[in-house]
């Protein structure tokens, strides 16, 4: 019934919780499908999954290796360690090590005690609800090839009607969060989507804190479309849609880096967002906390060049210029103050991208 979508790469020792709050879930009888793509962790993440297959037997769980397909051959030369294009700008700080910005605050007391004795197979299983099942993927030459290639070939395996999102690092602790989730999609025929609220877990970010207090306001699918230019208006792994939706909003594929014969690099959820609501697609929130996002030193929002202001200003530029964007062939004023005043009239005066080919 409904299929959710978990792409891992180097998860530990946060992804036994993600995989047991999914897998938890209780859905009145119905079943669920996790479709994990394993994207060449060398931190135990691949090894716990298999183990967690194992438990759940060949009834309920597989796991599949993929050829690599054509596209990715074509681009290794030699020995290439990654293909995944989150690299091909620099780092703003590296991922092996924690984000300085974490240098002075203290490690949260659970934080410690699951990094000290971190969770495995034999302790999740036992959590599971017997009707769901475990698919889990993977590349046999185990290169990493980014988010948008693992929830890519994800999407390929669901097959149910509905699929969710999570993150590796994340907690969806309600056991009836998901069917919360179906309950109002079912209640709104007409939306394609269906979000909920954020509350951070992990390390105190204030920051981020009223990053999602922003964001927990936005619960209409007009308020959603309207802040889609301001930041998304909800993260990516809090929502469920409709998979006909996902298949048209994507072409059947996550977005992820330079997109060819256009000039942008993009990061799935705000290209995946904008282009949603590019086309009037709907998609509205439960107004309860349904979905904890984890803050911690090595996150990739803190990491990867191409989340950059100044990247994601060129992307929203992108999507409001743009044929049926809202200041396609307008005038637009732009009130602001300081380096925000500078940059907005030059990304706006910049030569338009070429709209994304699809597929």
């Amino acid at each position: 019934f409904l299929s959710v979508i978990l792409p891992v790469y180097n998860a530990m020792p946060y992804l036994p919780i993600a995989v047991m709050h999914i897998l938890h879930q209780d859905l009145n009888g119905r079943s669920l499908q996790l479709v994990c793509a394993d994207d060449a962790s060398k931190d135990g993440s691949f090894e716990f999954l298999l183990d967690l297959a194992c438990l759940m037997g060949e009834s309920a769980a597989q796991i599949v290796y993929l050829e690599p397909t054509v596209a990715s051959q074509a681009n290794i030369d030699t020995s290439p360690t990654h293909l995944n294009p989150a690299f091909l700008k620099a780092l703003r700080a590296e991922e092996t090590s924690d984000h300085p910005s974490f240098s002075e605050v203290p490690i949260p007391d659970d934080v410690q005690k699951l990094h000290e004795k971190p969770l495995n197979a034999a302790d999740i299983f036992p959590h599971c609800r017997k009707e769901h099942t475990l698919t889990v993927l993977t590349y046999k030459d185990r290169i990493n090839r980014g988010q948008g290639a693992a929830m890519t070939i994800c999407l390929q395996h669901c097959q149910a009607p509905l699929v969710a999102q999570m993150e590796s690092d994340d907690e969806r602790e309600s056991r009836t969060a998901f069917q919360q989730m179906i309950e109002t999609l079912q209640q709104n025929p007409d939306w394609d989507g269906v979000s909920c609220l954020t509350k951070c877990v992990g390390w105190e970010r204030p920051g981020m804190r009223r990053y999602v207090d922003w964001q927990n306001k936005l619960q209409t699918p007009q308020d959603m479309q309207k802040g889609r230019f301001i930041e998304i208006p909800a993260l990516h792994q809090t929502a469920m849609f409709k998979k006909a939706a996902i298949l048209e909003v994507t072409q059947g594929v996550y977005r992820d880096g330079p997109v060819e014969g256009c000039d942008l690099d993009v990061p799935v959820d705000m290209f995946f967002w904008l282009e949603f609501f590019h086309q009037q697609r709907k998609c509205g929130k439960v107004g309860e906390m349904l979905l904890g996002w984890r803050q911690h030193p090595r996150q990739h929002t803190r990491t990867h060049g191409r989340l950059s202001i100044d990247n994601l200003r060129k992307i929203k530029v992108h999507f409001l210029l743009r044929p049926g964007g809202p200041a396609h062939q307008r005038h637009v004023q732009v009130w602001s103050v300081g380096a925000t005043l500078e940059e907005w009239p030059r990304a706006l005066r910049a030569p338009p991208a070429p709209a994304p080919a699809p597929g």
